[in-house]
């Protein structure tokens, strides 16, 4: 790839990380995947029973345990057998209510997607351990805003070009159903707003408060799908995304996926656990080549009920070339995820970039690479209730 297009690659594309990440529309000109097969269409909870690895999804057959254990290991209580009896005569299960036609419709358009493995490596023996477990109830509106700024530069033979910019997404889960340790949920970009500038030029924007607003051609893509249901999501108790409407699997561009993975079995502080990810570069050939990641969690303190979970990707693969590093420096992200143990959600995300590559483009060639990302819950909405989180400060992406 030419210097000033990867520049114009890394400016465009920047702008539309969090989008992408968060929002689930693959742009076809950052194809960080393999080809995908067709998808299989699946109706029902049959999109959550199907698919998935053999022992990945245990946690679903077994009733949710919450908060801290006692040293030594969990207690479970023993089910009992046979149907409930009042006065020694059998009791009818409640008829589930009816669904809507609305869900109904968005869980006839779920793909099974199979989850990644998760290597789980435990913490000291002895140690009071943590069961960590997505819950939501039906009807539960969670609504987070996504923050991510950064600047990338290159310079070759003392020629310096810089290119900066922001992106603001307000984005919203729609729980639709909780049922036999699955959850499915309705995702939304609420709204954006986006900004670039390359050099000295004229700062390109965007807002969706402003409708009348034509978006520029490198954020139309975007704006289409503000307010609409970008995807209908099916996740287990952990977090592993088992099914999904869109028909590509989202880019992950160094930010996760939609939900953070969970270790399966209760951890203690320092316990560790990894999930695999790939991404396909070019040659210098003009061929292109499959470079693995990890995506590497730590358990690294329990406050109040809430866990602190360190966060970073590296690669698995050797990267011996400058122009392929260059291609890769933005899936190497390290940061700080908070998880409301309780409550059993994410309440942030902090992700940070700062990458250099010398000699990508011939000698004395320089490309910089510094980006912020914070992703923190505003409101939840429940039963007529609303909690509200303390906004935090933008990020910055000072050097």
């Amino acid at each position: 790839m030419r210097p000033q297009a990867l520049l114009i690659f890394l400016a465009g594309i920047a702008c539309t990380f969090s989008y992408n990440s968060q929002g689930f529309t693959q742009d076809p000109d950052v194809d960080t995947a393999t080809s995908i097969p067709e998808p299989k269409r699946l109706s029902g909870l049959e999109a959550g029973s199907k698919g998935s690895p053999k022992g990945a999804n245990k946690s679903t057959s077994q009733p949710p345990q919450t908060g801290a254990q006692p040293k030594g290991g969990s207690t479970q209580r023993k089910a009992n057998s046979g149907p409930a009896k009042s006065n020694g005569k059998p009791v009818s299960a409640p008829q589930a209510a009816p669904e809507s036609p609305e869900l109904v419709k968005s869980k006839a358009s779920l793909r099974t997607v199979e989850p990644k493995p998760v290597d789980e490596h435990p913490g000291p023996e002895g140690e009071e351990t943590f069961l960590l477990r997505y819950k939501f109830n039906p009807g539960m509106v969670i609504r987070n805003e996504v923050t991510h700024l950064a600047k990338n530069g290159t310079r070759i033979d003392s020629v310096q070009q810089d290119a900066t910019s922001r992106t603001v997404s307000d984005k919203s889960w729609t729980v639709l159903e909780v049922s036999d340790g699955l959850i499915t949920f309705d995702y939304r970009i609420d709204s954006i707003d986006m900004a670039q500038q390359i050099n000295a030029g004229s700062e390109i924007r965007y807002s969706s408060a402003e409708p009348s607003q034509e978006p520029p051609l490198q954020f139309a893509r975007a704006a289409e799908s503000v307010g609409k249901i970008v995807s209908t999501i099916r996740i287990d108790e952990r977090g592993l995304v088992v099914a999904r409407s869109d028909l590509h699997n989202p880019p992950h561009m160094g930010m996760g996926d939609v939900t953070v993975p969970l270790p399966q079995a209760p951890v203690s502080v320092s316990a560790t656990w990894e999930i695999p990810r790939e991404m396909r570069i070019d040659r210098k050939d003009g061929n292109f080549r499959l470079v693995k990641f990890r995506e590497f969690f730590k358990l690294e303190k329990v406050s109040a009920g809430v866990a602190t979970i360190s966060v970073r990707s590296e690669p698995l693969s050797t990267i011996a070339e400058p122009s392929e590093e260059a291609q890769v420096l933005q899936q190497l992200s390290n940061g700080t995820i908070r998880f409301d143990i309780d409550a059993g959600r994410m309440i942030s995300k902090e992700l940070a970039w700062d990458h250099q590559v010398v000699a990508f483009s011939g000698a004395g060639s320089v490309l910089e690479y510094s980006a912020r990302l914070d992703d923190h819950e505003v409101t939840i909405e429940e039963q007529n209730r609303t909690a509200n989180r303390t906004a935090k400060s933008s990020p910055s992406t000072s050097r």
